[in-house]
Parts: structure tokens; C-alpha cells; sequence
């Protein structure tokens, strides 16, 4: 087996090259090219059975390459490599019905279990016998999916599966996602086209990869899909519910396509539509070409405003706010769901931001973890609930540690901390909390009934006591290690605090 990698970035490719165990994969010969012109003319060359690609190069583009090269060898499986998310991107890149999307930086561990599945559905491909018929009938489902695709191939592909363009007049592409870690079940495809046959509908369906099925719904003289109401689709589509064993799912219908070469776009116009599944929740079909709003992009207000809410501590405000971003997104589905994503950790991350500035023990505050849980979220309203059950714990939390995070707490726990350098006072503690001197001196006196500098002192001197009494060292050390670097201040002090010199309390008590 075959396969070309391409990246205009030598490090990659050498960290790929060098960290997989290629052959234990099934690759027999690795090629590299270093920009899309020498990766097409090295697919000219030699039969390439999976492509890892770069998106962004110079001559020429991942995506281009890539398109020549399905066009040379439509079962070429394609693994791309980028570190871009924009609407573009999502439109072509799944136009060429790529395997995987890896983003960089690279993991060599996680490009080698892409390419052992590429490995395994090659071979797949290439060696079953058995589901000759329907092999062929997903190659052709595949190939429509190509913007242009090989003519003579295509033709060739109709005449084996004994359709002909004119099937084409009159079609819809629909996509099938499951939700579900482990995917689509084996023998799903076999099912489903059981219940378009029952249902009076012809289909070609695509090999399932992954999450996805990709389903091409033809017209025959006996029924038009353009005839077929949208009630009767959403009925139709739900029914595949039962099949996937109570799995969540999403389903896209795709606009209507007049000829063969319009198939393409009824696919691209699903893909965009997929999207929407993220708005409207799981299990929910979605049509593209309907009308929507278009983006929502919170501004700088509005995280003002939540942050302005925890510092606070008004939990009513901060979840009518939350509600506020929840309704937006709801009302913009066009809304890119990677930017919707990323705008949720910014907002909750400032959560962090303030726990950390402030010296907030919170359990929960790790903005690692926070963006693998945004990550999981299937749909708007899961990744709302993560923000609304995030913020809930932490005016829990706050509520629950009242005493322990007020200023003063604050202040004693710095002090419990720092008694021993002799640097700790005013400015060191103004500057921990984030707080202004004048801020933090006015609370501390109204909550406690002292000054800051007046309880440095008593908590030093307690100290020092408790070391006098319990043990035989100096008491020039003692007054070092509690933050006394001058003996005769710590003497004066003590005496004044306890009546008695050091010397006095040690040899009294």
C-alpha cells in the first residue's frame, strides 16, 4: 500500500516520517512531497492509495492537489492536516470527502490511527468480493461527491450499477451523523436501503467512515423527489432511529439537483446544513437553503458585563446573561460551530481568569479541561448546560467558603503563607490580591476591627511564642524565621505585645 505525504513544512513531515512505524500500518512505500505540484507529480507517478495533506501551501493549495488526485484514483483515501477552521475550509475540505481532519500542531500517535483506519478501509475495498455490487455503487456515491468528477471513470461507474444521468435529474443528497462514540453500526447501509426500497425510493448509498453515511435519493418514473414533502422526509428519516439502536444522531437533506453534475453541490449544501443539527439538538433533520439569520459574535460588552457579574457575585445577573448568549446562538444557526465554541470558552474562561487572579481555591478551575468538555458537547443547548452547571458550581462554591473568601480570609491566608518573609506587608498583599492598598486596608479594618500591618505583627508574635516555648533555638533565628531580620525591633516589639522580653517569656512560661 501506498502512501503520499505532503507538507511544505519539513519538521512535519520529518516528525511524522520519523515517529511512525509505517510498515506496521501496512505501508509498503512512503512518499513525500514538500508543495501540492510535486504531490501531483508524484501521484502520476505511482498510484497513491491514501494521501495525508497539508491545506495551506504555496503553487498550490492542499485542496487542489487533492482534487487532481481523486480525479487519477477515486478510491484514494485523504487525511488533512491543518490548523484552519474557516468556512471555507469546511466546504472544500469535506467536498473531497476526506477520511480525517487532523489539526496541527500534529500528533504522530493520532495521525497513525488515522491512517491504520485509511489501511483497513483500503483493504477493504480493495479485497472484498463478496459486496462486489454495492462496493461499486458507494464508489459512484463517493465520486458524485467531488466538485469535477473523472467523466470516463463516472460513466464507467453508472454502467455498473446500471443507472444512467438521466437518475440524477431529480435527486437529493442526504448526510447521516451518529453521535455515538463508536460510530455507524456495521450493516446499517444494507438496512437503510431496505427502507427507502420499502418506502417506494431509490438510493445509492456511500461506505459509512467514521460518523458519517452519505445517501444519494434518485427519482424514477414512478416517483420524483421533488414530489416528496418535507413532512414526509422528516417521517422517513426519523424511522432510521430505530435502526441505529437508540444511538443520537443528526440528519441534513441537501437542495435539489437537476443533473449529475449539480449532485456535488446538493452534497455541499447538506454539509453547510449539518451544522444547523448543532442548534436544533440531537436527532433532528435539517434542510438546507432555508433562510436563517446570520452570525452572532458576542461583543466586548457582554463579557464586561458576565465578568462584571462575578466579581460581584450576582448570580441572578450572570445566568440572565448566559441566557442572553443561548438565545442569540439559537436565533443565528449560521453561526460557524467552532466559533460558537470558542466564544463560550472565552466567556467561561474569565471564570478562571478571576479565580486564579484572585486567589479563588475553586475545584473546577482548569481551562484545559473546560475546552475538552466544550469540545464534547454534541449541541447548543449541551454546551449551555455546561456553562449554566460551571458557573452554578461556582457560586456554590462561594456560597459554601463565604468566610474563608472574604478580603480578610484572603488576607490571613496570605499571611499564614508568608509570616517568614520579611518583605510581607501592605504593597506584597495589595499586589497578591489584585486589590488597591487603600482598598484592602478599609475592609480588613471594618471586618476585623484591625489594621493589616497590626495583624502581620500579632500573627508574627504568635509565632515567635510558640517557638520560644517549644524549642532551644536562638532567639536571633526565631526572630528571622518570622520575618524579623532585625533582633532589637523583634525584642521591642515582643515586649510590647507581651509584656516581657523574649528572654523574659521563655524563662517565665
Amino acid at each position: 500500500m501506498t502512501l503520499l505525504l505532503v507538507d511544505d513544512e519539513f519538521h512535519v513531515r520529518k516528525k511524522l516520517r520519523d515517529k511512525i512505524d509505517w510498515n506496521a500500518l501496512g505501508i509498503d512505500l512512503l512518499l513525500e512531497a514538500d508543495d501540492g505540484i510535486r504531490g501531483y507529480e508524484t501521484a502520476l507517478q505511482h498510484k497513491i492509495d491514501i494521501l495525508i495533506s497539508d491545506i495551506r501551501m504555496p503553487r498550490m493549495s492542499g485542496m487542489e492537489m487533492a482534487e487532481k488526485i481523486r480525479a487519477l484514483y477515486p478510491d484514494c483515501v485523504i487525511l488533512f492536516l491543518s490548523g484552519y477552521s474557516d468556512k471555507e475550509y469546511l466546504r472544500s475540505a469535506i467536498s473531497l470527502h476526506a477520511h480525517s481532519y487532523i489539526d496541527k500542531p500534529v500528533s504522530p500517535l493520532q495521525v497513525a490511527e488515522a491512517v491504520k483506519e485509511a489501511a483497513a478501509y483500503c483493504d477493504h475495498m480493495q479485497n472484498s468480493s463478496i459486496f462486489a455490487s454495492k462496493i461499486k455503487e458507494s464508489r459512484l456515491a463517493r465520486m458524485l461527491c467531488c466538485p469535477k468528477p473523472e467523466p470516463e471513470a463516472l460513466f464507467r461507474l453508472l454502467a455498473d450499477c446500471a443507472l444512467t444521468p438521466v437518475h440524477f435529474s431529480d435527486s437529493r443528497t442526504i448526510l447521516l451523523k451518529s453521535l455515538a462514540p463508536e460510530g455507524i453500526p456495521s450493516g446499517l447501509s444494507l438496512k437503510i436501503g431496505e427502507l427507502f426500497e420499502q418506502s417506494g425510493l431509490r438510493c445509492i448509498l456511500g461506505d459509512t467512515r467514521e460518523s458519517f453515511l452519505v445517501i444519494h435519493l434518485l427519482s424514477d418514473e414512478g416517483r420524483l423527489v421533488s414530489m416528496l414533502s418535507r413532512s414526509f422526509l422528516c417521517s422517513l428519516l426519523k424511522r432510521i432511529s430505530y435502526l441505529l439502536k437508540n444511538q443520537s444522531w443528526f440528519i441534513a437533506v441537501g437542495e435539489l439537483s437537476e443533473t449529475i453534475q449539480e449532485v456535488y453541490l446538493s452534497y455541499q449544501s447538506a454539509v453547510i446544513a449539518l451544522q444547523q443539527n448543532f442548534f436544533l439538538g440531537t436527532n433532528t433533520v435539517s434542510f438546507a437553503g432555508e433562510r436563517q439569520a446570520g452570525e452572532f459574535h458576542p461583543d466586548d460588552s457582554f463579557c464586561k458585563e458576565l465578568l462584571s457579574s462575578i466579581k460581584q457575585r450576582d448570580e441572578r445577573e450572570c445566568f440572565r446573561l448566559l441566557d442572553l448568549l443561548y438565545g442569540a446562538y439559537q436565533s443565528h444557526p449560521c453561526t460557524l460551530v467552532s466559533v460558537v465554541r470558542e466564544n463560550y470558552y472565552l466567556c467561561l474562561s474569565q471564570l478562571f481568569q478571576h479565580c486564579i487572579y484572585h486567589h479563588t481555591p475553586f475545584p473546577s478551575a482548569s481551562s484545559k479541561q473546560l475546552w475538552d468538555v466544550i469540545a464534547s458537547a454534541q449541541t447548543l443547548k449541551e454546551l449551555h448546560q455546561v456553562a449554566v452547571n460551571l458557573y452554578q458550581s461556582y457560586f456554590d462554591f462561594i456560597r459554601e467558603n463565604q468566610a474563608q473568601l472574604s478580603v480578610s480570609g484572603n488576607i490571613r491566608r496570605l499571611v499564614e503563607q508568608n509570616y517568614q518573609n520579611p518583605s510581607l506587608g501592605l504593597p506584597f498583599l495589595s499586589e497578591s490580591l489584585g486589590l488597591s492598598q487603600s482598598y484592602i486596608s478599609q475592609l480588613f479594618k471594618q471586618e476585623t476591627g484591625n489594621t493589616i500591618n497590626q495583624y502581620i505583627i500579632s500573627y508574627r508574635i504568635d509565632m515567635a511564642s510558640s517557638l520560644l516555648l517549644k524549642t532551644d533555638r536562638k532567639v536571633s533565628e526565631i526572630a528571622l524565621s518570622c520575618g524579623f531580620p532585625d533582633q532589637n525591633y523583634f525584642a521591642k516589639l515582643f515586649k510590647k505585645c507581651t509584656g516581657m522580653t523574649p528572654t523574659e517569656y521563655r524563662g517565665y512560661v
